[in-house]
């Protein structure tokens, strides 16, 4: 038996202490013996802690050829339990560990300064946790295989803020977002941009509710000024652009046309007793020359006098629509109720 046994301990890499040999003999006699003892691999590599059976097991140092180390637990040959690892560019990597892998609660720094806090798994970071960059911006939320994926928190070091989903480290999603000065835009993103439905505040009470493309407001939408005054209408790349009508705090209205932010066309939204259109169950505003027996006759724009629809380039004949685009403007109601300015 004991020849057997010297005979597999000589078929194990060269060891040069020949007390490790009379160890793992040892242990192949009584099974689960531990003991400490330094190894130097063939490779380079050094291990020195415990073993069980031929095995590192318990606690112990590792120190890789390249320079490489870690300290900690073993299980089975492999780094199990609760360590810290080094790399030789300085990253350092202090938690758990699952059958050689990070997993689970840890925390990692890099030279640079940037550092994490949270849970890991497969050896990246997944799950919750939080990224602090050296410059200090800081990132608390959810990550998924090294990314910001899910709902989150990022704090840039300037004082804006975003919060809400993310995906691939980009917003992207439903989302609040917050600028050093105080104005504030609560709704969609694509791609890291305004893009959708939202509500953009502004510090001195004004607003915007309505349809956001390329970061811009464009699209359907109601702009609210603080003195109560309300747009309804078009907007292209943060203008008014196109037909809209305006309610002034005494509720006179005016339909008008913009182009590129400059106003081309008003008209007041009152019924013209020459020019009388009832469509769609409304009473309508158009007002032309042309008009026959107090009808609504020729070519023109037409707007309902409750303010929510525009018959543009409409053509008519004794009262009635026979051409036009009708536009339905964007009602002045909430879109997302939380928007709103801290403190207001």
């Amino acid at each position: 038996m004991l020849a057997l046994l010297e005979m597999s301990l000589s078929k194990l890499p060269a060891m040069h202490n020949c007390p490790v040999k009379l160890l793992l003999l040892l242990s192949l006699i009584v099974p689960g013996m531990a003991y400490a003892e330094r190894v130097k691999l063939p490779n380079g590599d050094v291990y020195e802690g415990d073993f069980v059976d031929g095995m590192r097991e318990g606690r112990g140092v590792y120190l890789w050829a390249d320079g490489n180390q870690y300290e900690g637990e073993f299980a089975n040959d492999r780094l199990h339990g609760s360590g810290v690892y080094t790399w030789t560019d300085g990253r350092v990597y202090t938690g758990q560990f699952v059958r050689g892998r990070r997993e689970g609660e840890g925390a990692m720094s890099w030279s640079n300064g940037d550092r994490y806090n949270g849970t890991f798994r497969n050896n990246q970071i997944h799950g919750q946790g939080e990224f602090v960059w050296a410059n200090g911006d800081t990132y608390n939320g959810n990550f998924v295989d090294g990314q910001r994926t899910g709902r989150g928190t990022f704090t840039w070091h300037t004082g804006a803020q975003y919060s809400g989903d993310f995906v691939g480290g980009v917003l992207q999603g439903q989302g609040t977002y917050r600028w050093a000065d105080g104005r504030q835009y609560v709704g969609y993103f694509v791609d890291g941009q305004k893009s959708g439905q939202g509500v953009f505040l502004w510090l001195n009470g004004n607003r915007y509710v309505g349809t956001f493309e390329g970061d811009q407001r464009s699209g359907d939408g109601v702009f609210f000024w603080r003195d109560g005054t309300v747009y309804r209408g078009q907007f292209a790349n943060n203008k008014m652009h196109g037909w809209g009508i305006k309610r002034q705090p005494d509720g006179v209205q005016e339909i008008q046309h913009w182009q590129a932010g400059d106003l081309d066309k008003s008209q007041p939204v009152v019924a013209e007793p020459r020019c009388r259109l009832e469509h769609m169950g409304r009473s309508w505003m158009f007002v032309s020359d042309t008009c026959i027996n107090g009808l609504a006759h020729g070519s023109g724009v037409a707007a309902s006098l409750d303010g929510s629809l525009i018959i543009a380039d409409g053509r008519f004949v004794l009262g009635q629509l026979v051409a036009g685009d009708l536009l339905t403007l964007p009602r002045d109601e909430p879109l997302f109720p939380e928007a709103r300015i801290d403190g207001s």
